[in-house]
This record gives C-alpha cells, sequence and structure tokens, in this order.
C-alpha cells in the first residue's frame, strides 16, 4: 500500500470484497495495471511504480515508525508494539503493485515473503499463522495497510500461496510481531527457513531456492569466525557489526547484546 501522501506510502494493501486480487494464471504477466483502489476513496494517490521486472531490489529502504495518519476517517498511530498478538483477517496483495514502492521506499516484491502492516515500524518482522490449516511463516513487513474493517494483516502473494489461502483471498490468522529487521533487506534464505507446515518443519525448498543454513551462534560467541569489514553474507556483516558494538538499528542487534557481554565477561 504505497500512499505518496503525508510520509505514507500505499502500494496496495487496502483490502476490501471484490477488490480482492486474484494471481494471474501460469504463463501471464506478472504486472497487472487495474487500479483496485481510488485516490478520492483514501485520499492519497497509489504509490509509482519503479520496475517492471520480476527481480527486485531488495533493502534500499528506511527504518521508521512514523507520525500518525489519517485514511478513510480513521487515524492510525505506528509505534513499536512489542508483545503484539492478536488474531483477524489476512488478505494479500500481488501483480497490481509488483514493482512499486512501498511505504519505507522498498520496492514491493509479490515473490517475496513481505507484508504490510498499518502500525508496526518499517522494517520489521512477524510471524503470521493461518488458524485454520496451523501453516506459519514470518515476514519482513515493509509496507502500510490494510484499510479494511476486520483485516489486521496484507501478505505478498507468495506468503498467501505459503499459508494457503491465495485462492479464497481471505484467511483468518494469527500475527506475532517479532521486533525490528536490519534494512539490507538480503533475508530471504532466514524467512524461507522460518516456514511451519502445521506445526512442523516443511522443506525449505517449497518457499525459496538456494538456502543456507545460519551459521550457529556458539561459532560466532567462540571466535571462529574472524572480523572482517565485509563478508558475502549479510546475515554475517551484521553479526560482526554487532560484534564490534556498532548498533545496526534491528532487533538481532539487541537481543545479541546482553549475550556478547555477558560472554565477554567470562
Amino acid at each position: 500500500m504505497l500512499l505518496v501522501a503525508a510520509g505514507v506510502s500505499l502500494s496496495g494493501c487496502f483490502g476490501g470484497g471484490a477488490s480482492i486480487e486474484r494471481a494471474a494464471p501460469a504463463g501471464a504477466a506478472h504486472i497487472n495495471n487495474k487500479t483496485k483502489f481510488s485516490q478520492s476513496r483514501y485520499g492519497v494517490a497509489a504509490s509509482p511504480r519503479v520496475t517492471t521486472s520480476r527481480h527486485v531490489r531488495k533493502g534500499g529502504g528506511r527504518a521508521q515508525i512514523g507520525k500518525p495518519y489519517k485514511i478513510k476517517g480513521k487515524w492510525y498511530t505506528p509505534r513499536e508494539e512489542p508483545g503484539y498478538d492478536r488474531t483477524g483477517n489476512a488478505s494479500w496483495y500481488g501483480p497490481n503493485f509488483h514493482g512499486r514502492l512501498t511505504a519505507n521506499g522498498e520496492v514491493y516484491d509479490q515473490y517475496a515473503l513481505s507484508a504490510a502492516h498499518p502500525t508496526f515500524p518499517l522494517p520489521s518482522y512477524a510471524r503470521v499463522t493461518n488458524v485454520k490449516n496451523g501453516r506459519s511463516v514470518v515476514v519482513r513487513v515493509n509496507d502500510r495497510g490494510p484499510y479494511h474493517d476486520g483485516r489486521i494483516i496484507d501478505l505478498s502473494a507468495r506468503a498467501s500461496h505459503l499459508l494457503d489461502y491465495q485462492k479464497s483471498g481471505i484467511a483468518r490468522v494469527r500475527v506475532e510481531y517479532m521486533g525490528r529487521a536490519p534494512l539490507h533487506g538480503l533475508d530471504a534464505s532466514y524467512l524461507a527457513a522460518s516456514y511451519r507446515d502445521n506445526g512442523d518443519t516443511a522443506p525449505v525448498a517449497t518457499a525459496t531456492a538456494a538456502i543456507r543454513p545460519p551459521v550457529a551462534i556458539d561459532r560466532i560467541l567462540t571466535g571462529s569466525i574472524k572480523p572482517k569489514s565485509q563478508t558475502a553474507d549479510p546475515f554475517l556483516n551484521e553479526i560482526q557489526q554487532i560484534r564490534s558494538r556498532k548498533d545496526t538499528g534491528s532487533t538481532l542487534a539487541l537481543r545479541l547484546k546482553t549475550l556478547f557481554t555477558r560472554t565477554d565477561a567470562q
């Protein structure tokens, strides 16, 4: 949902009955230019599409919470929400918004595991569970929306497919806030590894390809990973920055700060 006014960007998470998006058939174009929302109705315009490629850049956005904003006569107050655990309806968005800027300046990718939420910090992580079938996955929240009564989150086409509600368009879900996400956006393998099918770990290949297992924390703590100025793995690069007492602004940094301090003192 990308709004280009008042610091809010809306790419497509408005929801709303017949406006629920359907996936394009196999072999069809991955871009759909039909408008699913009205500027006069929402008081803001859609964000611009910056690419029509199937492969969009990751990251490149900004960390933000944002000021209170008003959509369709209702005020929303973005904020940090530790302990957020709610159940409600989820919708999804896809080809109409693929390649458009998200609320924090990233680019919406319908094939990524991402989501839009009205108030979570951007970017952040949340675990979403389909209450009906038990499937769940962690998504990167980098957009604002949905703005429809009863809907608490809007998932990407890929995420809705994994939770098995893409065809129905709406699902009853549980949303658990997990904290801030790093700005680099190169977290696809870790999000894919978070997928669970009714409590069991599903084959990672069903979520994405080329998954590399994360390095064990004990290897990092014992110093077997030598400090480097740069590494090809953005996750390890962030770990190394945290180890050097650099604040990356992510929840990972906050969670590991105490652990690293305790280890160094021993």
